[in-house]
């Protein structure tokens, strides 16, 4: 059976399961829960649930990196690609909406754009930092500069292996096939890592224990040690970036903004630094 037909099956049979899962008396017991009942037993087991489930991911993940890593064919490639992609969406996808959910004070998704952590200091009807006309010009200056880096040591015939923050190297696509699997994996990176790391572990925490700031450090140590497959440099710079992302989001940060600029860095780290430093050539890459 072919690595394509086995991921469909397996969307298959999720979507089944979810579909009579909707109608199953225990479903409807736990959405009849009342607000103390939820914080008392349903906010502690789904952190416990989706705790043990990153940690099985992360280890199960390690165990496939080094596999992947030594792997030429494009075609194991492309399962794994698909492989990661399908845990990701079950896991901060849907396992992240589906925590959410039982939230004794549930986020209101509409409109979406107001999706927030926290209100921080800002009032809601007030345009956050990131759509500001200081930051996105800084931003582009930003990028500029980067760009200009990157093209100026490539001229100069220097490698840029030494800059990089994380053994990430083997994820870069090989062929455009690769190409579109991996741009999905960053994009829902972006969209299901927020969701999850940025909204639904610290939203949780703070239901068991009323302290927001315990589940955004928990959050932020979580998101940077589910990277150790890169090494400890990749470890130490997801942490960074994901506390980061948390300060902004416990600013007052709309949730949509931190999913496009994270998905944005990864399309950056896979796409667009392999291409400035000549990393896409003829060679290594293929219709």
């Amino acid at each position: 059976m072919s690595p394509r037909i086995l991921t469909s099956h397996h969307i298959f049979y999720s979507v089944t399961i979810l579909r009579h899962s909707l109608d199953f008396p225990i479903w409807k017991m736990m959405t009849s829960l009342s607000i103390l009942e939820r914080q008392i037993f349903m906010a502690p087991f789904l952190l416990l649930i989706l705790l043990i489930a990153c940690i099985h991911h992360s280890v199960q993940g390690s165990k496939d990196w080094k596999i992947f890593r030594n792997t030429s064919d494009t075609d194991k490639r492309q399962s794994f690609y698909r492989k990661w992609l399908f845990q990701s969406i079950l896991l901060f996808d849907a396992g992240g909406l589906f925590s959410l959910h039982f939230l004794s004070n549930h986020p209101q998704w509409f409109p979406l754009t107001q999706l927030r952590l926290s209100p921080g200091s800002l009032h809601h009807s007030s345009p956050p930092t990131e759509t500001s006309p200081a930051f996105l010009v800084g931003l582009a200056c930003g990028i500029f500069f980067v760009i200009s880096f990157f093209l100026l040591r490539r001229k100069l015939g220097r490698t840029s292996q030494a800059l990089t923050l994380g053994d990430f190297t083997a994820l870069i696509p090989r062929t455009i096939p690769e190409a579109g699997l991996v741009l999905l994996l960053c994009v829902n990176a972006g969209f299901g890592e927020e969701l999850f790391f940025r909204l639904t572990l610290p939203l949780l925490v703070k239901d068991i224990g009323g302290n927001l700031i315990a589940g955004t450090v928990l959050s932020t140590l979580l998101f940077g040690g589910m990277h150790w497959y890169q090494g400890r440099k990749g470890v130490l710079a997801t942490t960074i970036i994901g506390a980061f992302f948390t300060l902004r989001a416990l600013n007052g940060t709309p949730l949509i903004l931190l999913m496009g600029l994270h998905a944005l860095m990864d399309v950056f780290a896979l796409f667009v630094r392999p291409a400035l430093t000549g990393h896409f050539s003829k060679t290594t890459v293929r219709p």
